[in-house]
């Protein structure tokens, strides 16, 4: 046994000892850790599309996103980055998106997702609801956001609801993405999540009126006498 220093801990020759024997229990904790390494591969693919329920909600721009991904995920982010929406671009959400199958249609019996967040905000964030549960790789997410302004390129309006001035700046598509954490713990992403229907076309500046051209009125065809014999 080592001699007892001034400090009163064991001399050197312990210490030394104890050290190596500290080294070799943790050395097995750092390999087991580096093998969980977070690891971005999963891939997602998803659209976004007009919510048909949004007019009688009193939400026109009511959006449904869908998307899936090839691996296990536990939690995403929707995004929404729209042209002239400062205070952020989402006005209200689902909290409580549907999951269903791989076939996209049957209902999945145990998995849910929850969302959450602050609005008007320009994300939203959902989660399995409990820690280390993920959603089937494969597996369909459905839920809602409601944009501030409209999803497709329109023309804007003036504080009283009516056509900006001609020359104005149309308002562009708004950019819809997802950011997922993996099974790993890893985030992948942003994917973007486009339209399922193409947006109809709108110019690109608020055009000027055409003005209706006046119509002279055509004269009228002198007639000749007729002559009696």
């Amino acid at each position: 046994m080592g001699h007892l220093n001034s400090s009163g801990w064991p001399g050197r020759a312990v210490l030394l000892s104890c050290g190596v024997a500290f080294v070799a229990c943790v050395l097995p904790a750092i390999a087991s850790a580096a093998a969980v390494t977070p690891t971005s591969l999963t891939d997602c693919g998803g659209k976004v599309s007009a919510n048909p329920s949004g007019a009688a909600a009193d939400e026109p721009n009511l959006l449904s996103y869908r998307f899936q991904c090839d691996t296990g995920i536990t939690a995403y982010t929707i995004l929404i980055q729209q042209q002239g929406d400062r205070g952020g671009s989402i006005d209200d959400y689902d909290p409580s998106p549907s999951v269903f199958e791989t076939d996209g249609v049957t209902p999945s019996p145990s998995e849910s997702i929850t969302c959450e967040g602050t609005t008007p905000s320009n994300g939203v964030n959902c989660n399995t609801g409990t820690q280390n549960v993920q959603l089937d790789d494969g597996f369909v997410v459905q839920g809602s956001v409601d944009p501030v302004q409209a999803y497709c390129k329109h023309l804007p309006t003036d504080a009283n609801g009516k056509t900006a001035k001609p020359g104005t700046a149309a308002v562009p598509q708004a950019v819809v993405q997802l950011v997922v954490t993996d099974f790993t713990g890893a985030e992948d992403g942003p994917f973007n999540l486009g339209p399922a229907k193409a947006c109809p076309k709108v110019p690109n500046v608020v055009p000027t009126p055409k003005v209706k051209a006046k119509h002279k009125p055509k004269p009228k065809k002198k007639t000749s006498a007729k002559k009696h014999g």
